[in-house]
C-alpha cells in the first residue's frame, strides 16, 4: 500500500514538474506600447474610505510627437489617457477606453455614490504638462475640471463649469 502511495506521489510530482508555462509574444504594437511605456494610475487607491465597486485604472502615455511647446527639444506637452475598467466579480465586464490627448491630469478625486457598478471621479486637467509650463514661460496654465462617470460598458467625460 505504501508503495502505491509513493508511486502515485512521484507520478503526480513528475507530471507537474515538467509542465512549463506557455509564453506567447504579444504582437499588437499598440498594446505593447501602452504596457511598456505608460504610467499606470490606480484610481481605486484614492479616497480609501469610499467603497469602490469597479476597478478603474488610468494609463498615461506621452502625447503626439509634435511638441511645439518645447522648441528645439523633445519634452512632453500633453499626455494621451486610456482608462481600463472592470467589475469586481467572478465574470467581470472589462473594457478599455481612450479619453483623448489632454494636457496633464493634475488631480483625481473619487466621489461617493450609491449607484451599483458606477464610479464618479472628479479630475482636474491642465492644458500643458508641468514640465512644459516650467520650460516655456510663454505658455499659459489653463485648468479645466471634468466629471468622469464610469460604468462597466461606457464612460462619460463631462466638463464642469
Amino acid at each position: 500500500m505504501k508503495l502505491i502511495l509513493i508511486c502515485s506521489i512521484l507520478l503526480l510530482y513528475s507530471c507537474s514538474a515538467n509542465s512549463e508555462p506557455i509564453i506567447k509574444k504579444i504582437n499588437d504594437p499598440f498594446v505593447v506600447k501602452i504596457m511598456a511605456s505608460s504610467e499606470i494610475i490606480e484610481l481605486n487607491q484614492l479616497q480609501r474610505k469610499i467603497e469602490k465597486n469597479l476597478i478603474v485604472r488610468v494609463y498615461k502615455l506621452s502625447g503626439s510627437e509634435e511638441n511645439s511647446c518645447f522648441p528645439e527639444s523633445h519634452g512632453i506637452c500633453k499626455y494621451k489617457y486610456y482608462i481600463a475598467t472592470s467589475q469586481i466579480d467572478e465574470n467581470p465586464i472589462v473594457n478599455a477606453y481612450f479619453i483623448g490627448e489632454l494636457g496633464e491630469i493634475i488631480q483625481y478625486r473619487w466621489e461617493k455614490t450609491n449607484q451599483i457598478d458606477t464610479a464618479i471621479i472628479d479630475i482636474t486637467v491642465n492644458k500643458y504638462t508641468k514640465n512644459a509650463l516650467n520650460y516655456n514661460k510663454s505658455l499659459i496654465s489653463i485648468e479645466k475640471k471634468y466629471k468622469l462617470i464610469v460604468k462597466p460598458n461606457k464612460i462619460r467625460l463631462q466638463i464642469l463649469k
